[in-house]
C-alpha cells in the first residue's frame, strides 16, 4: 500500500493523540463542561410533543438498535475488507461475534443505544415523579452528542467515501445494506438528528470537545488491536505508520467535533423556527444517508472469432 513513508510514524501518532486528549482535558476542567452537561440535561426532558410520545418514540429507537447488535452477534457470516497489519495490503474477512464491533461505526451505534437507554430513562422519570441521579442526566447528553457528531460523519464517509471506493473496485457490496449495516450508517443517524427536532435539547459548543475525545479513543483502540489483537485495522487510513497518520489521526477527531458543531448550529434553527430546521435535517439527513447499492456495471470482453 502507498502511503508509508521511509521512517515509522508510530511515534509520532501517538505524540498527537498524547496532544489532543491532553487538549481535551485541559478544557473540559478549564470550561467546566461537566456542570454544562448537567444544566444542559433539563432540556433534554421537554419537548412540544406529549411526554407519552416522546417515551415511546425514544424506546422505540432503543428497542430496534438493540436488535441490530443481536442481530450482529447471531448473524452466521460477515464480511470487513481491512488492512493487515503485516503485509500492508488489503485483505477480505468474515468476522463473527464480538469481532464484528471493531467498527467506528458500531461504536456509535453502542453510544446512540446507551443515549436512547437514559433518554427512555429520562422520560420514564416524568410518568413516576423520580428523580434521576445526576450522572445519569450527564451521562446522556455525553453519549447525545458523541453519537452525533460521530453518526453524521459515519453516513457521510460511508455514502461518498467507502461505498464509492466498493463501485470504483466493482466489488460486490449488498453486504453493505444488510440490516445492522443499515442501523449503523443509516438509521442511527437519523434517530438522533430527529431527537433534535422532537426534543429541541439546547445544545452548546463546548460539546463538540467529546467529538475530539472519541476520535482519540477510537485510535488508541485501533493501534494496539491491529499490533496485539486482530491484526489488522478496519480503516486502512488509521494505520499510525502512514507518513501522513498523525494528520489522519487527529483529521477523524476533527471531523466528528466540526460536524456536531453543525448540528448545534441547526438545533439553534430549530429552536428559532421548529418548521424550517426541521426541513434543514432532513435535506442534511437525504446528502449523506444511502439505503440500496449502485448498480456495478462490469465489462464483458467479447472475442471476434475470425475466419
Amino acid at each position: 500500500m502507498s502511503g508509508y513513508g521511509e521512517e515509522d510514524s508510530t511515534a509520532k501518532s501517538l505524540m498527537t493523540l498524547g496532544a489532543i486528549a491532553l487538549f481535551s482535558f485541559v478544557f473540559l476542567f478549564y470550561w467546566d463542561v461537566f456542570t454544562l452537561l448537567e444544566r444542559t440535561s433539563a432540556s433534554f426532558r421537554t419537548s412540544f410533543l406529549p411526554d407519552s410520545v416522546i417515551f415511546f418514540w425514544r424506546m422505540s429507537c432503543l428497542l430496534v438498535s438493540i436488535y441490530a447488535i443481536i442481530y450482529m452477534f447471531r448473524m452466521k457470516t460477515g464480511t470487513m475488507v481491512v488492512l493487515d497489519h503485516e503485509t500492508r495490503s488489503e485483505v477480505t474477512l468474515h468476522p463473527l461475534g464480538i469481532r464484528k464491533f471493531v467498527t467506528f461505526s458500531s461504536w456509535t451505534l453502542i453510544c446512540s443505544v446507551v443515549y436512547f437507554l437514559l433518554a427512555t430513562l429520562s422520560s420514564l422519570s416524568l410518568f413516576s415523579g423520580s428523580v434521576l441521579p445526576t450522572w445519569i442526566n450527564i451521562a446522556q447528553v455525553l453519549f447525545f452528542t458523541m453519537a452525533l457528531g460521530a453518526g453524521f460523519l459515519t453516513s457521510t464517509v460511508v455514502r461518498y467515501v467507502i461505498l464509492p471506493a466498493e463501485v470504483k473496485q466493482k466489488r460486490v457490496h449488498e453486504h453493505q445494506f444488510y440490516f445492522h449495516n443499515q442501523m449503523m450508517h443509516n438509521f442511527t443517524t437519523i434517530f438522533l438528528a430527529f431527537e433534535i427536532v422532537l426534543v429541541q435539547p439546547e445544545l452548546r459548543p463546548h460539546f463538540a470537545i467529546f467529538g475530539l475525545l472519541i476520535g482519540t479513543l477510537y485510535a488508541l483502540f485501533a493501534f494496539p488491536f491491529a499490533y496485539f489483537g486482530g491484526g489488522y485495522y478496519v480503516y486502512s487510513f488509521i494505520d499510525p505508520r502512514l507518513k501522513l497518520a498523525p494528520l489522519f489521526v487527529s483529521g477523524l477527531a476533527g471531523a466528528i467535533s466540526l460536524f456536531y458543531l453543525g448540528l448545534w448550529l441547526i438545533s439553534l434553527l430549530v429552536g428559532y423556527n421548529g418548521l424550517i430546521g426541521g426541513v434543514a435535517v432532513v435535506i442534511w439527513l437525504s446528502l449523506i444517508v444511502q439505503f440500496q447499492p449502485e448498480e456495478i456495471e462490469y465489462e464483458v470482453e467479447t472475442n471476434s472469432i475470425q475466419g
